[in-house]
């Protein structure tokens, strides 16, 4: 009975032992579910099938929305900033009194002929029709409001006021001169012939009120006030928490913004969001399926399975889409004389998004680890299948790549990514300028948070976009270098490099890249849809891409490059065949293989075998 058990014990082991043996064949033509069998197929493939419908969940969800402090119900009064309807007293409508009385009523009136004059658009000069868009450009005044100002120009000289106007239009002996005139503009508007106080925030009624009240002080002209102050960078700094009501004027969800993107002319920024968000995300599922059933070679295997991981992060487009929408709308405007605050915020849709997205990432390494520990066993077996190398011959290679890489990243992170530049309503430029540091914090700045019902999702997308964005490829890098460093030293890190390879794999810089350049392409665009047919013309809104991220373009090819000739590639002979140490060494570093014919496959191992020690397991 003792000698039946034995050779019972001795059969098991040589058939394990053949089992090892063919599965590092590299022509052996096996599935994954060979190894695992059908119980934990099913499991897999339920897996995949359940990714598939969070995915479709996430899709048919809400995104995010988008909020106004701006009703956009056009039959509640008030709310059409362009009307021309005029009051019973004349020319000027509700919002031009309203803007009227914001700058001061008779206060700024002087000042604002004057400035537009001498200096909108090189100086008006006698030209009504220019002053007449001066005050519709800078002012926000309505077409038929400013008809009535055309005239003052020439009423001026018509009343002998060019003597006392020519060196200061604000000058106390010119606005007399010119009462007349200014008091046929009242006749003419209807607005009062009255002083009030200065309640528009916005620069230029800032700088108009200061120069009324400094001039007779200082000397000073009004006129070089404005002037010296209008070229600054300078926003409305309207207080959201005073805003009652905030009205959704946009729903984004997958669907509605492909379907919203074509029609406004965003081709591209819909077929990339189809492409990467809509259809890449079940194809890997597919794909996963494919490789854990079909049998195929090792290579084959192992290759689809690394390039799975490694484009994965792409199905984050639409994330980072959305996150551009949400910091993007983040304005301050005054639309003829009307304050109105713009912000977004995030919905479940895109978080479970992401959270399908990570699952599935998870899952890929996963089966990849899986198919590693049965093709390949235990390390110590591993290490007598043959030599081990990196892509480079030459360590200084990729120590350079990587001193390239960290500076290409702290550049281009510390520079301008992205800034977008609107009108402020008074003739002031604001201009928003965000690096990849700045981004992330206007997601959970005291707009984005004022008002919100859903804060826990906003700080859960600030989370996302921190770890893909900033932490990931520090810590990558950090790793980078600690392999190197121990690699130069003839030392071993067990799985430095495989875990940085599988956190590389999520870094996502180059997945920002394309979601910020598909949202940028169409923002004006985008901005005015939101406004409404009835407040476009007076959207004035630009963006545009900066330095920074130019300079990430070139770090995410060098960043990806350096990662893949950093693996580890191990040499799998098909069988074993005793040569000379010369052409093991010279096998090993040029990566051949082992004198018979091999296959080399990046599995992302760390032991670091020296030449002497892979010559002595080949003669052993």
């Amino acid at each position: 009975m003792d000698e039946e058990d034995k050779s019972n014990d001795q059969a098991a082991d040589s058939s394990s032992s053949g089992d090892k043996a063919q599965n590092a064949d590299p022509s052996t033509n096996k599935s994954i579910n060979d190894y695992y069998g059908h119980k934990i197929g099913f499991f897999q493939t339920l897996s995949l099938v359940l990714n598939a419908l969070l995915m479709v969940y996430a899709q048919v969800g809400q995104s995010g929305i988008v909020l106004s402090s701006l009703n956009p119900n056009p039959t509640i009064p008030g709310f059409q900033a362009t009307s021309n309807n005029s009051t019973a007293e004349g020319m000027c409508n509700v919002q031009d009194l309203e803007i009227y009385k914001q700058n001061g009523g008779n206060t700024s009136l002087p000042a604002q002929v004057d400035y537009c004059t001498r200096s909108y658009n090189g100086g008006c000069i006698l030209n009504g029709t220019c002053i007449e868009v001066c005050f519709q450009d800078l002012y926000g005044y309505s077409s038929n409001c400013t008809t009535c100002i055309q005239p003052m120009p020439s009423c001026g000289i018509a009343s002998g006021c060019a003597l006392n106007c020519i060196v200061d239009g604000t000058a106390s002996a010119c606005v007399e001169c010119l009462r007349p005139c200014i008091d046929d503009f009242h006749s003419c508007t209807g607005l009062p012939a009255e002083e009030f106080a200065v309640e528009n925030q916005t620069v230029l009624a800032d700088d108009l009120d200061t120069a009324t009240i400094s001039t007779a002080a200082t000397g000073a002209s009004a006129l070089d006030v404005v002037t010296s102050n209008a070229n600054n960078n300078q926003c409305n700094n309207f207080d959201s928490s005073d805003v009652e009501s905030w009205y959704t004027v946009y729903n984004l969800t997958y669907g509605k913004s492909i379907a919203d993107a074509w029609r406004g002319g965003a081709k591209f920024l819909a077929i990339i969001i189809v492409l990467f968000s809509g259809i890449w995300p079940y194809v890997k599922n597919i794909i996963l399926v494919v490789v854990w059933y079909m049998p195929m070679t090792i290579k084959m295997q192992t290759s689809i399975l690394l390039w799975l991981s490694r484009l994965s992060k792409y199905t984050l487009v639409d994330v980072f889409a959305v996150i551009g929408v949400i910091v993007g709308v983040q304005l301050q405007l005054n639309l003829g004389g009307v304050e109105v605050i713009t912000r977004a915020e995030p919905r479940f849709g895109i978080i479970a998004f992401f959270l399908a997205t990570l699952w599935e990432f998870i899952q890929i390494e996963l089966i990849k680890f899986m198919h590693e520990r049965k093709v390949f066993g235990e390390e110590e077996e591993n290490s007598l299948m043959g030599g081990e190398r990196l892509f480079f011959a030459r360590l200084w290679i990729p120590v350079l790549m990587l001193l390239a890489t960290i500076s290409l990243y702290v550049v281009g992170a510390m520079s301008e990514f992205i800034y977008i530049e609107s009108s402020n309503g008074s003739g002031g430029i604001c201009l928003k300028s965000y690096n990849l540091v700045s981004v992330g914090n206007a997601l959970v700045n005291e707009l984005s948070l004022t008002g919100n019902i859903s804060p826990g999702q906003t700080w859960f997308l600030y989370l996302v976009y921190v770890l893909l964005i900033l932490a990931f490829p520090v810590l990558t890098h950090t790793m980078q270098i600690a392999f190197l460093v121990a690699r130069s030293k003839s030392k071993t890190l067990k799985k430095l490099i495989r875990w940085a390879s599988a956190i590389s794999c999520f870094a996502s810089v180059e997945v920002l890249l394309i979601g910020a350049f598909a949202v940028e392409s169409k923002f004006e665009e985008f901005i005015k849809s939101i406004a409404g047919d009835e407040n476009t013309d007076l959207i004035d809104i630009k963006s545009g891409l900066g330095s920074g991220f130019y300079i990430l373009i070139p770090y995410c090819f060098v960043a990806s490059f350096l990662q893949m000739s950093l693996l580890v590639r191990r040499d799998v002979a098909a069988e074993p065949t005793v040569v000379s140490s010369r052409e093991a060494d010279v096998n090993v570093v040029t990566g051949i293989g082992t004198p018979t014919e091999g296959l080399n496959v990046g599995v992302g191992s760390d032991d670091v075998d020296t030449k002497k020690e892979v010559e002595k397991k080949i003669q052993e």
